[in-house]
């Protein structure tokens, strides 16, 4: 059997989601994984891995980080027997687009039927609920837990801002919503919500050249659904092994295990507040998983990678709490650390796994 070799973007734009696949691929044995940043994805497409991955956040601000040669290399990796798999933000971007410089990657035929043109300007709308797109706007009718069909079965994952498609005519419907749960929050009205998403395809698998796109809607790869992560590498054919404890035996140094537990606190302290950073609305759930992300594989850190990361999750603490009410617009730099901070721990975690040690 091939080795498989996955590449997964967390880079510019890239929400906290990215720590989930990180989470189902450790679970399940999968460890040749790379946790890339903009330019090393970029350059890392070239090299034609098993899979890509986009996963979760600021489509924009995606788009835009891969504009020119990164959206050049997706289109060539997957022209020549590429997979790719874009979950949420990662499966608007192959979407047909006029608008720059999303227009880069039109790979799929299927449309979106969560837009809408009567809405512009947004006034008032959070971004959570309706996100400016050209003269329309992209549309979240619900979040949260949603239930779907795949094969006559049905299955629940959660949904936070992807698309529901529209009936393509040259892709292949994968799933399809079938019911909201107890746990689904409507953000419109929930009748207008069902007239939107239920029935409609939640995941659609399209062909390119001689490679395929799975673009899905909800997030299977949530570590709180099992059901669902199995159904994840059951569609895309990927092999798990069985899980191994870390082979590692650094100790997390005294300064790193306080500036965990300060930045929980703080987090722990922004309640209900939300910040925008880009185009996407972060809380403290976001913030949380990436720190959680950090805290599960500081084992593989050596102590000057240790105290790196301590400095680093200092200054996002203090970011955090020095912000006052009022704004939350001026978190993004310390947003994008912690981000790069969480991407340098999974990967270096992920490579030693790899290898062994």
């Amino acid at each position: 059997m091939k080795k498989q070799n996955l590449i997964v973007y967390s880079g510019r734009g890239s929400s906290h989601s990215w720590t989930w696949l990180a989470d189902m691929f450790e679970a399940r044995g999968v460890h040749n994984v790379r946790f890339l940043g903009s330019e090393d994805f970029i350059k890392a497409v070239e090299s034609e891995p098993t899979i890509v991955v986009i996963s979760g956040g600021d489509g924009f601000a995606i788009a835009d980080a891969l504009s020119g040669l990164g959206f050049h290399n997706l289109r060539n990796y997957v022209q020549k027997g590429g997979t790719y798999i874009g979950i949420c933000a990662g499966a608007y971007l192959p979407l047909p687009s006029s608008i720059p410089p999303f227009s880069e990657f039109n790979l799929s035929s299927t449309k979106v039927e969560n837009i809408d043109c009567t809405l512009s300007p947004l006034e008032g709308i959070p971004p959570r609920i309706a996100v400016k797109y050209g003269h329309c706007a992209i549309v979240h009718p619900i979040r949260g837990e949603v239930e779907f069909e795949y094969r006559h079965f049905r299955y629940v994952a959660p949904v936070y801002g992807g698309p529901v498609f529209r009936e393509p005519v040259d892709d292949d419907v994968l799933m399809r919503y079938r019911a909201f749960t107890p746990n689904t929050e409507f953000q419109i009205l929930k009748h207008m919500a069902s007239g939107l998403v239920l029935d409609r395809p939640a995941a659609v698998r399209a062909t390119f050249g001689t490679g395929t796109l799975f673009l899905f809607g909800p997030h299977l790869e949530h570590p709180r659904y099992s059901k669902a992560n199995r159904l994840f590498f059951e569609i895309i054919g990927l092999h798990g092994h069985r899980w191994k404890p870390p082979p590692f035996k650094q100790k997390t140094t005294e300064s790193l295990a306080k500036a965990l537990a300060d930045l929980k606190v703080a987090i722990l302290g922004l309640e209900n507040r939300s910040f925008v950073v880009g185009k996407k609305l972060w809380d403290g759930g976001r913030y949380m998983d990436l720190t959680n992300a950090i805290a599960k594989r500081v084992c593989a850190l050596d102590d000057a990678a240790q105290a790196e990361t301590a400095s680093a999750l200092l200054k996002v603490r203090d970011a955090l709490v020095g912000t006052s009410v009022g704004t939350e617009t001026d978190v993004d730099e310390a947003t994008d650390l912690l981000v790069q901070t969480a991407r340098a721990c999974v990967d270096r975690y992920f490579l030693a796994m790899a290898d062994g040690r």
